[in-house]
């Protein structure tokens, strides 16, 4: 045999041998008891179930968030009774609707409130007439309680 033939054989013995090796090394060291393999069975009684149960729980504190926040902004869908002592006043957002149920309470502000029942403007001072839908124009403008007040009142505002 020629050298070159002889060279091709044992070039092609080693590299099977190493070839051998290598497998039976990966064979051997995957799979062991310390890092074993990950089975379909593990993933679906195991691994999924607490998935399951952390993506349930992100959901269920986002639907409570949700919720909490539809409900806020439901109530600003419904008047709401509010009750001011004598010299505390009633500050508006823009489009705070305000009806005075019981007491006596004048308008204040730079323009006042509109009264939508009459058509007039509450402004500065003048008297807030008792079941009449009042609306605030201009953010700031409101009433100021002259005795003990109860207002039933929807949108944004501020007592002081």
């Amino acid at each position: 045999m020629t050298k070159k033939k002889i060279l091709t054989i044992a070039l092609a013995a080693l590299l099977l041998a190493a070839g051998i090796g290598v497998g039976a090394y990966a064979a051997s060291n995957y799979g062991t008891q310390a890092d074993p393999l990950v089975a379909k069975s593990y993933l679906d009684s195991t691994l999924t179930p607490k998935l399951q149960a952390q993506f349930d729980s992100e959901v269920d504190g986002q639907v409570q968030i949700l919720e909490s926040q539809i409900s806020a902004s439901q109530t600003g869908l419904n008047f709401v009774a509010v009750t001011l002592a004598a010299g505390q006043t009633l500050k508006g957002g823009s489009g705070c609707e305000i009806i005075l149920r019981v007491g006596a309470a004048v308008g204040f502000g730079s323009e006042g409130i509109s009264d939508m029942t009459d058509g007039t403007a509450v402004t500065g001072g003048t008297a807030v007439k008792t079941n009449h839908l009042c609306i605030v124009g201009t953010s700031g403008n409101g009433v100021k309680a002259g005795s003990s007040a109860t207002l039933l009142v929807r949108g944004g505002y501020a007592i002081s």
